[in-house]
């Protein structure tokens, strides 16, 4: 019985959802830190919020600022990266495919549907057919050498 391997392409485009999710979750821990660094009790209050310091607190409160303006650029870092691991993977999807590939792959691996969803959304069709429309979409593709992935290695080709 032949093994159903994973090609590069689909590697590539599988970790795009996960991007999408970690971008979120990075999104959600810049909120918490710039909360946390303002010593506020949550996110939400840190809107419309001024930040006092008596004499007495500052050192401490200058000590949350640093500390919070690492873990900005830190996670910064991180969003940038998978923003532009995104950036990438659309723009592939953009120029390589077209029509029923293009919304395909787009429902898939750009916004992270289950074959189910994209069913829906792609004249009825069922996912086994969806699966075969979306592979020879990705066999279309040509990824740069230069392509982006989330863990920063290269996969060989």
């Amino acid at each position: 019985m032949a093994e159903n391997k994973k090609t590069v392409t689909e590697q590539y485009f599988e970790q795009v959802p996960r991007a999408n999710e970690r971008i979120a979750e990075y999104q959600w821990q810049l909120q918490k830190a710039a909360a946390r660094a303002y010593g506020l009790s949550s996110a939400s209050g840190l809107t419309n919020t001024r930040v006092q310091a008596s004499p007495g607190r500052e050192a401490a409160f200058v000590h949350r600022l640093e500390g919070k303006d690492r873990t900005v650029q830190r996670l910064s870092g991180k969003i940038r990266r998978l923003q532009l691991l995104v950036g990438q993977a659309s723009g592939l999807v953009e120029k390589y495919t077209a029509g029923r590939e293009k919304k395909v792959l787009t429902l898939r691996y750009l916004k992270g549907y289950e074959w189910l969803q994209v069913s829906g959304q792609v004249d009825s069709l069922s996912p086994k057919q969806l699966r075969r429309i979306g592979r020879k979409g990705l066999e279309r593709i040509v990824l740069p050498e230069d392509a982006i992935w989330m863990d920063g290695d290269k996969r060989a080709a």
